[in-house]
């Protein structure tokens, strides 16, 4: 959609897309692409169009060097350095807004989000969030983005639309992309639609499960569920094995210090074992552990689960 809405314009230098380090989109050959080079993708990348990568805010590996403490979100000046050389030939810049999930559930200062937002509008081009994993209240707001009090050109959206009962998707953008798709020109139409388009039980069960979100204040009961984390991450810091530890809404990580970090250490499918025999299916990603339950967990649920994963990371 970013491409073809700068075909349609004339605009036929803007061609090439920035990611992240660390990012994740997806299984398509183009979500593929736009994703940081890791593990999902190799065996494809022969087939990979080229993208422009800019760091990402992970505060625990930061790759100047900073502490969170001197952090003034220095991260931003890689991106701001592509644009500089390359911003007349973007595209679109692509992010998963306050939460990198597969990269390694890295968690955001909200500035930073905001400074995507402000160098797009400074070079004009588009911004993408993906906020297939984060939308509907994962990070205890609607939308990741309304954290940085932003608005991205096209938002992506999956998942918790329908709390994972039906496959539903939804692709949103600006009232500036619809109108350069609007045209008698039957040649600048959206073309990529999908057989079941608009499915009448998907969209059904998303209806209902909005409902849900303002029936049951589900927001602020993603709220609660963020403080209850946040004090059992707190007991986890003082473990030798234990690097970091970080959550938003109702998401918790824990990074694990190990020889061979990432998504192929050992030490995940070790711990997946570990947390199956005491009745917890958790499905760690290499050394990170992280928990991210259904929004209908009761406080008891949730102490019982921070139990497991405690006793799992200082006996195992």
């Amino acid at each position: 959609m970013a491409w073809q809405y700068w075909q349609n314009l004339g605009v036929n230098r803007r061609m090439e897309f920035v990611g992240l380090h660390h990012a994740y989109h997806g299984d398509t050959f183009g979500a593929m692409s736009v994703s940081g080079e890791s593990v999902f993708s190799k065996a494809f990348q022969p087939l990979l169009f080229p993208v422009h990568r800019a760091d990402s805010p992970y505060c625990y590996r930061c790759p100047l060097g900073l502490k969170r403490a001197s952090c003034n979100v220095e991260c931003l000046q890689s991106l701001e350095r592509l644009l500089e050389t390359r911003g007349e030939s973007v595209a679109a810049v692509i992010v998963e807004p306050m939460l990198q999930g597969a990269g390694g559930m890295i968690v955001w200062p909200k500035e930073f989000l905001t400074g995507v937002r402000e160098l797009c509008d400074r070079y004009g081009t588009l911004m993408i969030a993906d906020e297939v994993l984060t939308g509907f209240g994962r990070t205890g707001r609607m939308f990741a983005c309304e954290h940085a009090g932003i608005r991205p050109d096209i938002l992506c959206l999956s998942k918790g639309l329908t709390a994972g009962y039906m496959p539903l998707a939804v692709t949103a953008a600006t009232e500036t992309i619809y109108e350069a798709f609007l045209n008698d020109d039957r040649s600048k139409a959206f073309f990529h639609g999908h057989s079941y388009t608009a499915n009448p039980l998907g969209c059904a069960v998303a209806i209902a499960s909005l409902n849900i979100f303002e029936d049951e204040g589900t927001l602020e009961h993603v709220r609660k569920l963020e403080a209850q984390f946040r004090k059992r991450l707190d007991r986890l810091h003082g473990i030798p094995i234990v690097g970091d530890v970080r959550g938003i809404g109702a998401v918790a990580a824990i990074e694990l210090i190990t020889e061979n970090a990432g998504y192929l250490d050992r030490i995940g499918p070790q711990l997946t074992r570990a947390f199956m025999d005491r009745g917890l299916l958790l499905r760690p990603l290499g050394n990170i552990v992280y928990f991210m339950p259904p929004y209908a967990i009761t406080e008891d649920e949730v102490d019982w689960a921070f139990d497991m994963i405690e006793d799992v990371i200082r006996n195992v």
